[in-house]
């Protein structure tokens, strides 16, 4: 389902692409943008601490259900009427969160936000793809890469400086501006050639769709701070899931669920990659999580020093994703994955190490080379599960990609939450301090420390074991690549 780039000037391309761009950076700032301004949403709005979790859980959950239906919508609709229909509505509810009078309404239009974010970020990355022939997808995938690791280091610094000056309002405001822009240059965007096929609705796998993913995506973020045993509503949550996936699974197996393509798993490279993104994303995200958390508590920095401490992680991030694009067609993907891991597991275990007293310089320069790691990964992991797939399977296999880096991110945060918990009851409650009973407030903070840096080892240690896997990949030569990029027919 590629697009003709020889109907499209340079400049047209260029434009196209921006759109393409700002359309992803939208969705990925959303995502995190809010975070900051959440006590003044709650102070404004009222419903506490609860509004603030549903306001952010809202939007990720609608987001992860929408991501996979994001090819069989692009069958239905096409991809030029789809984009620009997604980017108006994410307009649209952008602009009503910053007007919403009270707490329901404002939580029911981050829902429909996260509806069309869900769509956006897969179908952006894979229209992308389209307009470039392949030998150019990597230095691509680098600059789409940037974009979306944007979200999550810049946007709770941007929401947070907004907040302050103007009001959490504004925050939602700024989307209208920039969506406009990114509808406008969708028009160079050539239609597809191929007819629009009016698929039969699968409604029964829609409802299941919505159960397990919806389900599944709500119980981990609500999991996330809960001791054992977990509430009954968890339970049922996700008990729905696994039954709704089930289901999903038996339908696939008699060929009756039509809403994205199973087969894009048969394809070894692109399995592989949607494993190691799952995984990463488990363990980016809990790092996001956990450094401020460990920062500001037992660390003891203000809000202006733990800040200051974690900025090198994402200038490290995006520079080296920036530089990979340039490396990407001239060093095996492999080995740039293999060495991203490695720098990755070994900046985890200096976190694990770092002093409970003057460690400010340790935590940055360690967490400068995570960012180091981590940007080595997911420019490398993209080629690798795209280069080999049909064009045609291209949005089927990115809203499914895009699925499981979300999943990934919830799991590992509500997994390692609750590892971090047990690791502190276990040091508060069994093992004592041999030198006397401290205060209740001094073992606490001691055996939070502790907890911390036994999950940054653990995650250092699941990092280092899954480095094996990238020998699993099979790297497209270049002059195959380029004979794939030549046999592949165009679509207008």
């Amino acid at each position: 389902m590629s697009l003709e780039a020889g109907a499209l000037t340079s400049s047209q391309r260029l434009r196209a692409t921006i759109a393409l761009m700002i359309a992803t950076v939208l969705q990925a700032f959303d995502a995190t943008i809010a975070n900051v301004a959440l006590p003044q949403i709650e102070q404004n709005l009222g419903g506490g601490i609860a509004l603030g979790s549903w306001v952010m859980t809202s939007y990720l959950c609608a987001s992860a259900v929408m991501a996979p239906l994001t090819g069989w919508l692009r069958r239905r609709f096409g991809a030029q009427r789809l984009l620009t229909g997604s980017i108006g509505l994410f307009v649209l509810a952008s602009s009503l969160c910053a007007v919403a009078p009270a707490a329901v309404l404002l939580v029911q239009f981050r829902l429909i936000q996260g509806i069309a974010a869900g769509v956006i970020q897969p179908l952006a990355q894979a229209v992308l793809l389209d307009l470039y022939p392949t030998k150019d997808h990597g230095r691509l995938l680098a600059i789409w890469g940037a974009t979306i690791m944007a979200g999550p280091i810049l946007g709770p610094v941007l929401g947070g400086v907004v907040a302050d000056l103007a009001s959490w309002r504004w925050i939602f405001a700024l989307n209208i501006p920039l969506g406009i822009v990114a509808i406008l240059g969708l028009a160079h965007v050539p239609n597809a050639a191929e007819p629009i096929l009016k698929t039969r609705l699968d409604g029964i796998g829609i409802v299941l769709l919505i159960l397990g993913v919806g389900s599944l995506q709500l119980a981990l973020q609500r999991a996330i701070g809960q001791s054992w045993p977990l509430p009954t509503e968890i339970v049922v949550e996700v008990t729905v899931a696994v039954l709704a996936l089930l289901a999903i699974a038996l339908q696939s197996a008699r060929s009756r669920f039509t809403l994205f393509r199973f087969q894009v798993f048969r394809n070894v490279n692109f399995a592989t990659a949607a494993f190691y993104n799952f995984v990463v994303g488990a363990v980016l995200f809990t790092t996001i999580v956990f450094l401020p958390a460990l920062s500001e508590g037992p660390l003891g920095y203000d809000a202006t020093a733990a800040g200051l401490v974690l900025s090198p992680r994402g200038i490290g991030t995006m520079t080296t994703m920036i530089a990979v694009g340039y490396l990407i067609d001239r060093i095996d993907n492999r080995a740039l994955l293999a060495a991203g891991l490695l720098i990755t597991a070994g900046a985890l275990a200096l976190i694990s190490r770092v002093p409970s007293h003057g460690g400010e310089v340790w935590l940055a320069s360690a967490g400068a080379i995570q960012g180091v790691g981590i940007g080595l990964l997911f420019t490398p992991l993209s080629t690798l599960a795209f280069s080999t797939l049909p064009a045609e399977l291209r949005t089927d296999a990115a809203g499914v990609y895009s699925l499981l880096r979300q999943i990934g991110c919830a799991s590992g945060v509500a997994a390692m939450t609750a590892v971090l918990q047990a690791r502190i009851h276990v040091l508060t409650t069994l093992h004592p301090s041999p030198s006397g009973p401290p205060s209740p407030i001094e073992a606490l903070h001691s055996a939070s420390f502790a907890a911390y840096a036994g999950c940054f080892q653990t995650m250092a240690i699941i990092t280092a074991a899954i480095l094996p896997g990238v020998f699993v990949f099979r790297v497209l030569r270049r002059d195959a690549a380029l004979s794939t990029a030549a046999s592949t027919r165009p679509i207008k």
